[in-house]
């Protein structure tokens, strides 16, 4: 994957909406280029959302202590797909979930569920006290691709 932008943000809320508007312009500029064009906003929600709700978690869970605490979102992409990286040192979590249980109206648990049921691939490493949540979107290849 070549890389496009890295952007580093404060772990703050008031933050989300940078990480939102980034991952959808980025998405739009790609998909144009490479989706089809029925295609196309579908591809950017996604995206989009999935970049939302991986910056929301990863704010939420920084210690309210360490106030210093970074978010980077880190974009790359290929002829045919689009990734993101997003990059924290909050403790070691597990990006496997299983679907919440909406009978019982829960507030949260949605964000790794949606983010797994949104994009293609989800992995997650964690190294040097780091964690790692790299999620990437395949496109819907047209346009002679």
């Amino acid at each position: 994957m070549n890389p496009i932008i890295t952007l580093t943000l404060q772990a703050n809320l008031r933050y989300a909406r940078i990480a939102s508007i980034l991952a959808c312009n980025i998405a739009e500029i790609f998909a144009d280029c490479t989706c089809n064009s029925a295609d196309i906003a579908e591809f950017c929600h996604a995206y989009e959302l999935s970049v939302s709700e991986a910056f929301t978690n990863s704010v939420r869970y920084a210690k309210p202590s360490q106030p210093e605490k970074q978010v980077t979102i880190r974009f790359s992409s290929d002829d045919s797909a689009l990734a993101v990286s997003i990059i924290d040192t909050n403790p070691q979590f597990n990006p496997v979930t299983k679907a919440p249980d909406i009978s019982s109206y829960p507030e949260g648990g949605y964000g790794l569920f949606l983010i797994h049921r949104l994009m293609d691939t989800v992995s997650y490493t964690r190294e040097d006290d780091t964690n790692i949540l790299t999620m990437t979107k395949q496109a819907t290849m047209t346009h002679g691709t």
